[in-house]
């Protein structure tokens, strides 16, 4: 099987505009595990003693083989992207990442792209949801090493992780 960059060496674009909403936690515990690690720059996940997967965010039971996942696990703060959108320019008011305003936040300046990706920290097993900061989104390919940003101030919140950054700087 040819690997998919083979098949299309050009990205694919898709014009228009896309609206990425805001997410809920139901697991209020692990919630509060999570963002204390969070405030201590740490990365926890849960460990499936059943198939050995470490998932970050924390889960309470395994999507594989659906066991109950008491034991935690910290992944490095470096990972690799798996995915990601470059968007159109942002406009103030109109475009909202994971719920909230980028230029609002200070995130991105008015006119500024955003590159929302995935991305699987090491020692992981699955993707989370971040922003790409500091890169320029024509260099920005899957399986970029990046690594996290945390907020100047740490609040114990999920705020706490800004995103991520290349490790290497992209001309």
């Amino acid at each position: 099987m040819a690997y998919l960059k083979d098949e299309r060496p050009e990205t694919m674009m898709v014009e228009g505009d896309w609206q990425v909403g805001a997410y809920r936690w139901k697991a209020p515990r692990l919630l509060e595990e999570y963002t204390q690690a969070l405030k201590q720059k740490k990365l926890l996940g849960s460990l499936c003693l059943g198939c050995g997967k470490v998932i970050v965010q924390p889960r309470h039971i395994c999507g594989r083989c659906h066991r109950i996942m008491d034991e935690r696990r910290e992944v490095a703060e470096f990972g690799a992207i798996t995915c990601f959108v470059i968007s159109p320019p942002v406009v103030k008011g109109k475009y909202k990442l994971f719920g909230l305003d980028p230029v609002e936040t200070g995130a991105l300046k008015e006119g500024e792209v955003m590159v929302p990706c995935f991305v699987r920290f090491d020692g992981s097993d699955s993707n989370i949801a971040c922003l790409l900061l500091n890169a320029n989104p024509d260099k920005v390919f899957i399986g970029l090493r990046v690594k996290a940003v945390w907020a100047k101030e740490l609040k114990g919140a999920m705020s706490d992780l800004e995103g991520v950054e290349p490790i290497e700087k992209l001309a």
